[in-house]
């Protein structure tokens, strides 16, 4: 294990230096004490060693005894502080390194094992009745303006003089009053709203037949690509939040948000969102439609969140929409580090 490079904040909060502090020095100053009676004993003519320790010991106890027992509370409160501060600092920084090393290897992870997980149905579809696709917007804009203050103060002021000699005066007064005021803010607010046109989300409904052969409908849905790599970006940061940015732990996990969002986001939203239309085209054409396998997870009935989908036989690549087994990738990564060797307390404030 490698050494910190400091104090996380969590660790300091367990600190008491202005304790650490004082004690020290009242135990500084009972201690000088006790010179300053050595010395005196010794000016005062006393050659006797043991004397001269027991009347030095006499004034400590006599001068500062009070002084010294208040000094080691204190510096025992400080001592023990720094103790427990290290302590969750060491615990810390060991559990930020085992997670650290965890998320490195869940980088090394292929991509397309979070699209694959045992509440994955699949479906072939028989038609394709409607598509949609619906992107996501960005809002940008600024304020722009003044604000204006004007404040009055009313009060009223009582003193009192009385005569303290020829050239001297005392004098009582008193104030009280109160501050009124009115604000006005002008503001100018310009935004401008602009669609992504490389992150859009899908809706689908198909035709199936059942095991008798009778129709049905499919519904499926698919959220965009920004959107996926957000839920998964926010599922490492509540991570980090829960053990705290002020540890070394949750700062380091909330490191890797980025990292590991991209790795596991999907690319293929756009690129089913326009096959689906082309299959529609050909539909309308009557012409001979495209071999289509879509997969995903019930979201109610009749209606599944699609997390790959497979165009062109089964030979082709799957498309990879959502990574459903993402929070379980994640999860078991930070329960083994957790869990693993080496130093393990809790990281309470």
């Amino acid at each position: 294990m490698s050494k910190p490079p400091q104090m996380s904040a969590r660790a300091r909060l367990h600190r008491h230096r202005k304790s650490l502090a004082f004690g020290t020095l009242l135990i500084g100053f009972v201690l000088l004490i006790g010179v300053a009676g050595w010395f005196l004993m010794r000016a005062g003519g006393e050659t006797d060693a043991a004397t001269q320790l027991a009347g030095a010991l006499f004034l400590m106890v006599f001068a500062g005894g009070s002084l010294g027992v208040v000094g080691f509370v204190l510096l025992t409160v400080g001592l023990l502080g720094e103790r427990k501060a290290n302590k969750v600092n060491r615990v810390d920084w060991a559990l930020a390194e085992r997670l650290a090393n965890h998320c490195e290897a869940l980088l090394q992870e292929p991509p397309h094992i979070a699209y694959v997980a045992e509440n994955v149905q699949e479906f072939t579809p028989h038609r394709l009745i409607e598509v949609e696709r619906h992107f996501d917007e960005r809002t940008a804009g600024d304020a722009r303006g003044a604000a204006m203050h004007q404040f009055s103060m009313f009060g009223s002021a009582v003193s009192v003089s009385q005569a303290a000699g020829k050239k001297s005066a005392l004098t009582v007064g008193g104030f009280s009053g109160a501050v009124r005021g009115l604000s006005d803010l002008h503001l100018t607010l310009a935004a401008t709203t602009r669609r992504d046109l490389m992150g859009d989300a899908l809706f689908a409904l198909f035709e199936t037949r059942g095991s008798g052969g009778q129709p049905d409908t499919l519904r499926v849905t698919a959220l965009s690509n920004g959107a996926v790599r957000d839920w998964m970006q926010t599922l490492v940061h509540q991570t980090a939040n829960t053990f705290g940015m002020d540890t070394h732990t949750g700062v380091t996990i909330s490191a890797y948000a980025d990292r590991i969002a991209a790795h596991f986001a999907p690319s293929d939203v756009s690129y089913l969102s326009d096959r689906l239309h082309l299959i529609a085209s050909q539909t309308a054409r009557g012409d001979q439609t495209t071999p289509l396998v879509i997969r995903g997870i019930p979201s109610g009935r009749g209606a599944i969140v699609a997390t790959s989908a497979q165009i062109d036989g089964p030979d082709q690549e799957s498309l990879r929409v959502f990574p459903t087994r993402f929070p379980a990738l994640w999860g078991n990564r930070v329960g083994t580090a957790i869990a693993g060797d080496g130093p393990r307390a809790e990281l309470s404030a």
